[in-house]
């Protein structure tokens, strides 16, 4: 059963969540090229990409993709830094 539908122009605490764990594979990790890391950051983009295209585009047509990049890894980092073990 699929949860509640976020609305337009929302990040939902547990899309940063996923993407912080996602991001946490490839960005911190010990060999940045094995497969795990590669597949990791390829996770990463095709996630913020899906976000950006569903949610944020069609309500701020001024954001670029890019910004929009930088602002998810941002939060991502600071998620981690807020929930680390």
């Amino acid at each position: 059963m699929p949860g509640p539908e976020v609305p337009t122009g929302t990040v939902s605490r547990d899309d940063i969540a996923a993407l912080a764990a996602l991001f946490d594979r490839y960005a911190y990790a010990f060999d940045p090229l094995s497969l795990e890391a590669r597949e990791a950051r390829s996770q990463f983009e095709d996630r913020v990409l899906r976000l950006f295209c569903e949610r944020v585009e069609p309500a701020y047509q001024s954001v670029g993709l890019g910004d929009f990049r930088a602002k998810v890894r941002s939060l991502c980092r600071e998620h981690l830094r807020k929930n680390a073990p």
